[in-house]
């Protein structure tokens, strides 16, 4: 039996993405990212939403409209999470944007991979987000693949269990003790702790009651 795993990230503050960009202004349907070949030079489309009169964006080429959508093309040569994941030998299989966030769905083999997919990402987003994770054959009642809610945090709770992971405070041996990611933070070490804490104590709630 295969044992891909079906994940579905959320990206926030992306860098370098046309998609995410347009739409910030216009509401984007369905989005398609291709390379050119080997180049590093990508071709992507946009199907935009609108009412009456076509809306006009900039950098983006209409090549197709009728009375409610239109159809945008544009080049671009710089990576952006549309690309990097494909990279990793995973084909993009869906892509959404919407309101300056992307929504990317993809298979992965292995967790192993998903980690290596979310350090790329983490170069050109500001926030990177497990949404879902479905393993291969899994059932309503499979519960071998957990995925915490993220509205359960607050920002500052979330950015301190990303900023401690990120750096090996979990890591064992540790990488990074409570000194050095308050540091890294800006804050001071009981404020970290205590930050920390709280949020460690809503993963834990999450998890054990799943």
């Amino acid at each position: 039996m295969a044992s891909g795993i079906h994940v579905q990230l959320e990206l926030r503050g992306v860098a370098d993405c046309p998609a995410a960009s347009l739409s910030e202004d216009v509401t984007i349907d369905s989005v398609t990212v291709d390379r050119h070949g080997s180049s590093p030079s990508v071709v992507g489309e946009v199907t935009v939403d609108h009412e009456g009169e076509t809306p006009s964006i900039d950098n983006a080429e209409a090549v197709f409209e009728d009375e409610s959508q239109s159809v945008y093309r544009y080049d671009h040569d710089h990576d952006c999470p549309c690309t990097r994941v494909p990279e990793q030998g995973c084909p993009v299989r869906d892509v959404r944007a919407e309101d300056g966030r992307l929504e990317l769905t993809f298979v992965v083999p292995d967790l192993e991979t998903l980690r290596g997919i979310a350090s790329e990402l983490d170069a050109c987003c500001d926030d990177v987000t497990v949404q879902r994770l479905v393993r291969s054959g899994a059932t309503d009642g499979d519960r071998s693949l957990l995925v915490a809610d993220r509205n359960a945090f607050t920002d500052r709770q979330y950015e301190v269990l990303k900023t401690a992971h990120k750096m090996g405070y979990f890591d064992s041996p540790k990488e990074a003790n409570s000194r050095t990611v308050a540091e890294e933070l800006g804050v001071s070490v009981s404020t970290f702790v205590e930050h920390l804490s709280v949020a460690q104590t809503k993963l834990f709630d999450q998890i054990i009651t799943s």
